[in-house]
């Protein structure tokens, strides 16, 4: 079962989709994350963590760091991580095999849709080798599996804090801004800690549609920088692209250049020597 949901946020004060998609039951266990100037603002009926007064939008590394207060906030809880503007997702199952439960290839998530996917995911973490569990980006082409174990999950993380938890003091969670969830499950799939992606469940970001506080106040040597820096943590699975003038090949996230990730080279790395 998911005990906490957190929900980190800023300068979203009246436009919290991921809450408002949430059914009652599940709005219950919301914690929003917010920053200590802006708490004030905030009225939804739900639990808040104040960030530290430092941890604010001058920070470089604000992110990284708020995301480091939530995993040590999370303790040895099951909890999810979601970013505050999301649309969840399903499939028609008719993609997996059988028998169709729906007019189209997909739709929004009802309520009742999203209460069946956190006590799928709630489930899945009590499984041996799920320490980290969520849906697909509906972006993404599908697969004709319901679920695909060890691939990166991102933007609504859910997590068996017992796992991390007495390891956070060594992860390098405060060392990027951008890409900062990438550098966060390398660092999981390098220490054996596997994943678990739904094909059925998924979700979008709205603000890739519109502004977004992270990635409107960066240069592209930020950006650059920090995909440096996960590359000198992960030389063996993560590269930075270029192309034969030794300029950054174009594309990638919000087209600041293209990186290649060897997710599954990563996980397996953790594997070798061990028994089967």
């Amino acid at each position: 079962m998911i005990e906490r949901i957190f929900i980190p946020t800023v300068n979203r004060v009246d436009n919290q989709i991921t809450y408002e998609s949430l059914p009652k039951e599940l709005q219950e266990k919301v914690t929003m994350v917010v920053q200590k100037w802006e708490r004030p603002k905030y009225h939804y009926d739900c639990d808040y963590l104040v960030l530290p007064d430092k941890v604010n939008l001058d920070d470089y590394l604000c992110l990284a760091k708020t995301r480091k207060i939530i995993y040590q906030e999370g303790c040895n809880m099951k909890y999810a991580v979601l970013d505050d503007d999301l649309v969840f997702k399903r499939r028609n199952q008719k993609r997996f095999g059988k028998p169709s439960n729906m007019e189209k290839s997909s739709r929004i998530c009802t309520q009742e849709d999203i209460v069946e996917m956190f006590k799928l995911y709630g489930g899945w973490l009590d499984e041996n080798g799920v320490t980290f569990c969520g849906g697909c980006r509906f972006s993404m082409i599908p697969q004709t599996k319901e679920y695909l174990d060890n691939k990166p999950i991102f933007s609504q993380l859910f997590i068996d804090g017992s796992n991390i938890y007495n390891l956070l003091d060594e992860l390098p969670l405060t060392k990027v801004r951008f890409d900062e969830d990438v550098l966060f499950i390398l660092s999981l799939f390098t220490r054996g800690l596997g994943s678990r992606e739904s094909q059925t469940f998924g979700f979008e970001n709205m603000s890739l549609k519109s502004t977004s506080t992270l990635w409107d106040e960066k240069t592209q040597d930020d950006v650059a920088w920090d995909h440096h820096v996960i590359h000198v943590h992960f030389p063996e699975f993560y590269q930075v692209l270029y192309d034969k003038n030794g300029e950054r090949v174009k594309g990638g996230f919000r087209n600041y250049g293209k990186t290649k990730v060897s997710w599954s080279k990563a996980y397996k790395s953790s594997q070798q020597g061990k028994l089967v």
